[in-house]
């Protein structure tokens, strides 16, 4: 059996070098008389623009035998093409976000691995939304790899639309905001001991996210100009930049710097790291410290909560004693009141008897 012949060996035009939507290079050719848009999953910039210009039949060929060499449109499947999109555009990615992606892609691979990539349907999407058991929020994760990899197909015409597309999202299903009132803020603080109980105090007013929180260094604290600079998060175990991209300076508020005066005490500076495990090293998630605070919780007869819970009752406590908006979106590292909002605002329970006492005169 011959096998396919090579770009080269076919009727070729040159290639030209565009950029999508997305900031992604594009090499744009015709093979046979057909119209090829072929992405090389690099980020545009004037410096590789430029050497694509220069380079673009060769490295067009080289992507059209990558892609349909060994495999026609019709035969590749979701794995191979998938594969291959991860491969080429995990540059974009950092690496906690790389194996984020390759996880979900695997569990996506359950269902579409096998299926050529021209056969995936809108009917196939929606089947899968329907029947992955998974909430909301999670299937808008597993849809933004399915729709990365699909969109691509689309670009380089394996598939006549993106069928991910005209499948609706699923509707958020809002939800109470779980957070810890003032009087179960207390009552957790008096009853924690140890590491634990400065963990609690120092967050519950300052609210940061639990990655953040595991990712505080000492040198990160000025108790000269009591404040706080937040740049860098943990996440299992991999270092980088906050959720935000950006350095924050927050204010210590004086509950904060009594924890974290404790906490000196305690540990010394046995570690870089402000809270360290019972090895003495950094942590490389918080679900250790959240573990903790579920066992206190039902020890103090309450709902039990994590780290999030604490970053979230902070907030809502701050918004109740009237702190200002813009302030508040700082210290959390927010950028806009909606998703603070949504997402980190419990029920604010107010002293009526200040309108009560208006109104009675």
């Amino acid at each position: 059996m011959n096998s396919m012949p090579t770009a080269n060996e076919r009727k070729t035009t040159l290639a030209k070098v565009t950029v999508n939507n997305y900031d992604i290079i594009i090499l744009d050719g015709t093979v046979d008389g057909k119209r090829h848009r072929l992405t090389t999953g690099k980020k545009a910039g004037n410096r590789l623009l430029s050497w694509y210009e220069r380079h673009a039949d060769d490295e067009f060929f080289k992507l059209y035998e990558q892609k349909f060499g060994s495999a026609s449109n019709e035969s590749i499947t979701f794995k191979e093409y998938g594969l291959q999109i991860l491969e080429i555009t995990k540059n974009n990615r950092n690496e906690f976000t790389q194996n984020e992606e390759i996880y979900r892609f695997n569990k996506l691979c359950e269902t579409f691995g096998d299926m050529k990539i021209s056969d995936i349907k809108a009917f196939d999407v929606a089947k899968w939304q329907n029947e992955s058991g998974f909430a909301p929020k999670t299937i808008r994760n597993y849809r933004s790899t399915l729709n990365r990899i699909m969109e691509m197909a689309d670009y380089d015409e394996l598939i006549r639309k993106n069928p991910v597309k005209f499948v609706r999202i699923p509707k958020k299903v809002h939800k109470e905001i779980h957070i810890f009132n003032q009087d179960e803020i207390m009552l957790l603080i008096e009853k924690s001991t140890g590491q634990l109980k400065n963990v609690l105090m120092f967050n519950f007013f300052a609210g940061l996210r639990p990655s953040e929180l595991i990712a505080l260094r000492w040198n990160d604290i000025d108790f000269d100009s009591n404040t706080i600079k937040v740049d860098t998060r943990i996440r299992r175990g991999v270092e980088d930049v906050t959720k935000s991209k950006r350095v924050r300076i927050i204010d210590m508020l004086p509950q904060a710097r009594k924890a974290l005066k404790r906490q000196r005490l305690l540990t010394g500076l046995k570690n870089d790291y402000v809270f360290i495990s019972q090895h003495g090293k950094g942590y490389t998630t918080p679900n250790v410290i959240s573990d903790r605070l579920k066992k206190l919780c039902n020890e103090c007869g309450i709902k039990a909560g994590t780290m999030q819970t604490v970053r979230r009752s902070c907030n809502t406590l701050l918004k109740q004693y009237g702190l200002p908006l813009d302030w508040i979106l700082d210290q959390l590292g927010h950028v806009e009141d909606g998703v603070n909002r949504e997402h980190y605002t419990g029920r604010i329970k107010p002293d009526l008897s200040k309108i009560g006492r208006v109104l009675a005169e």
